[in-house]
Formats: C-alpha cells, structure tokens, sequence
C-alpha cells in the first residue's frame, strides 16, 4: 500500500497562490521517516522529549513571530534545520505531488479542485506501478485537519461513488483520513514539500523546490505530479507547464505520423481503417 500525506498553503487572503501537495510513500518506508524526522529533533532540542511539531512557516517566521520552542535556535540554526529536512525528503524514496493554482482565475474553493487533482494523479500512478511492475497497490490518503475538512470528505464521498472529472478511481483502499498534524511526522514533511512549493510560484523562490523537484511523480520526462493552474500556461516557463506543452508537441507528432502512415498506404493500394 502507498499512503499520500496532504497538506496546503497559502490559505492567507493576500496570496496569489493557494497550494495543494501531497507526499506519498510506500507503508513500510513511513516508520523510517518519522524517526528520522525525531532524529533532527533530537539534534537540535535534546533533552526535549515531547515531540514537537515542524511547520516551515515558524522556521521563517520574522524574528518577533517566531514561535516556541523555536525561539531557542538562532536565524542560521532555523535555516539549518530546514534544510536538515528538506535533505531528508530529497533522500527519501518519496514521490511528489503538488498542485499550484492561480487564486484569481479559480472557481470555487481552491482545497477541492487541488484535491480532486492529487485523487486522480495519485491513483494513476498505482495503476502505472501495476502496469510497469505487476504490482497491485492500494492507496490512502490522510489530510491534514483543517477547516476544509467537511467539504473534503463531501467531495471525496462523490469522488469515491461517482468518480472525478477525468474518470473513476480504481486503486483506493478508502476514503481519506483526517489527522492534526501534529499527531503526524509525514503531515509535517508534506507541509514542507507544500511550502516549498509555495515558495516557488508565489514568491520565485526556487532553493527548496529545487531540492526535492527530482521527487516529482513521474514518467520518463513528463511530470505527472506537478500541476500549474495559471492565465500563462502558454508561456510560463516553470517545470510543470514546460512538460506540458511538450507532452502536446508529442501527441501531436504521433497524430502526424499516424496520418502520413494512412496515406502512404493508401498510396500502396492498402485499406486503412
């Protein structure tokens, strides 16, 4: 089974982005993460028995708003142990999915549209595993706890009966589970890939994104994990929207070949269907 941690950011009103990212791993590899994640605690608050809870946002907070314990570290320590973590998602065997969707051209509420896109990517890739490896997976998905909760578990109940917008959903193991993030280590490494995320379309800032981009779920050179939801599709020149366009380039090329295949037959007296 491969279990998909969700987190958002970019929920503050003057944001021009709102991102959904999600950091999935194979069930056995999630025991390993959390204690490694207990190890950078351990490195930087020893003696701190209780585990404490790791948001980006408090490790570049202003220095008058950082938060507790976090006040303890100095501004390079902060930095440090940001990058501690974001080295051991890079290191992971984790894949990547991360939805970034321009606030001003969205309909509706922008959680359900970014999870109703990590549903159907997550669920593809099980089924591409099956197909490349002859491996049945399921899947789970666990959400961070937030206000968005009820119109999630509204949505994935339609999504699980019906199916999304693309298709049905075939890989599911059921439907997504609700956790505080506190309570779990991978809800605070994908608060991590979704800040990094963040950074990257609202802010430019490309530091921690590049460093965990290799994790992008993925097939040959098309990203199927990374999603930009922008006016500038055409012309944007970020990774997801670069595959894009190439991934139509493609489709396009095979379309010209199959038609100039038809006619050279045609040509040679044969029936093309």
């Amino acid at each position: 089974m491969y279990i998909v941690y969700i987190d958002e950011s970019g929920t503050q009103a003057e944001a021009r982005y709102f991102v959904v990212a999600g950091l999935s791993c194979f069930e056995r590899s999630t025991y390993f993460l959390a204690q490694n994640l207990d190890q950078i605690q351990a490195r930087y608050f020893p003696g701190h028995n209780e585990p404490i809870q790791f948001h980006a946002w408090m490790l570049r907070a202003p220095e008058q708003r950082v938060p507790e314990p976090f006040t303890q570290l100095t501004r390079e320590q902060r930095r440090s142990l940001a990058d501690d973590v974001y080295d051991l998602i890079s290191e992971s065997k984790a894949r990547i999915f991360a939805i970034a969707m321009e606030k001003s051209i969205l309909e509706g509420e922008p959680y359900s549209r970014g999870f109703e896109e990590i549903v159907n990517r997550f669920d593809r890739m099980l089924t591409r595993i099956f197909r490349e490896r002859g491996e049945p997976q399921r899947g789970l998905m666990v959400l961070s706890d937030s206000s968005y909760r009820e119109n999630l578990r509204t949505l994935a109940q339609q999504i699980w009966s019906q199916g999304h917008r693309w298709g049905e959903v075939h890989n599911m193991a059921d439907v997504p589970y609700f956790a505080p993030a506190r309570a779990s280590r991978l809800l605070q490494l994908a608060d991590f890939v979704s800040n990094a995320v963040y950074g990257r379309f609202e802010h430019g800032y490309a530091r921690d994104f590049d460093k965990i981009a290799h994790l992008i779920d993925r097939e040959s050179n098309r990203l199927h994990g990374l999603v930009h939801i922008a006016r500038d599709r055409r012309i944007c020149q970020c990774p997801a929207c670069i595959s894009y366009r190439l991934s139509k380039v493609v489709v396009v090329e095979q379309s010209t070949t199959v038609i100039e295949a038809e006619i050279e037959d045609q040509d040679n007296g044969i029936e093309t269907p």
